[in-house]
């Protein structure tokens, strides 16, 4: 199995649940997530491979960079592509793993341990997992979170900021969100993209 990678790095995880945790990251190429509506600030457009790898070659890759800790499968989108053989080399190698998807396609048996789930549709088919992160919109409003929400197991919820590739966002009007009597229960958390703040990678 050949895997489309646009980089391999080791940095400091900049949202989310492990924001400040120090992993390496596997970026696979290509994005297959339809009527996404941030598609034109998405950090990986236009999703183009630098290397193509075997799994053996991408945990010599990882290893070279740290010998264990967490490995962090993202994208584009890494569900585009069978991941049995990476996940189980990496498991093997005594990796951690997490994984960073839209949650366009269900996932079942593979040995992951932590799951993002970032939507970009109300539809997206994984509805479980151990993270849930919403990148806010202009104008979205609590129904429309609700309804991303729906019928979902998540053990931590967050709503991000969209930020612009001119550097700006709309990350007041989701403190907004977040203060709003509809988040009375403090179920949803701020994610930002800190490492782009910590000028990293």
């Amino acid at each position: 199995m050949k895997y489309p990678i646009t980089s391999i790095f080791r940095s400091l995880q900049g949202e989310g649940h492990f924001v400040g945790y120090p992993m390496t990251f596997v970026r696979f190429a290509g994005c297959s997530v339809l009527g996404c509506s941030i598609r034109a600030n998405c950090d990986e457009a236009p999703w183009k491979a630098t290397e193509i790898l075997n799994a053996a070659e991408i945990v010599h890759r990882c290893r070279q960079l740290c010998p264990e800790g967490i490995v962090c499968l993202t994208g584009g989108e890494p569900s585009d592509h069978d991941l049995v053989e990476v996940v189980d080399a990496l498991t093997a190698a005594r990796f951690r793993v997490h994984l960073e998807t839209s949650g366009v396609r269900p996932l079942t048996g593979l040995p992951i341990d932590w799951i993002t789930v970032s939507p970009k549709t109300a539809d997206y088919a994984l509805r479980t997992g151990h993270t849930l992160k919403v990148v806010v919109r202009p104008g979205m409003t609590w129904p429309d979170v609700r309804a991303i929400d729906s019928r979902t197991q998540f053990f931590h919820r967050y709503l991000q900021p969209l930020m612009a590739a001119d550097g700006t966002s709309n990350l007041q009007e989701v403190i907004a969100l977040l203060l709003d009597w509809s988040n009375i229960d403090g179920r949803w958390a701020l994610s930002t993209q800190a490492h782009k703040t910590w000028a990293l990678p």
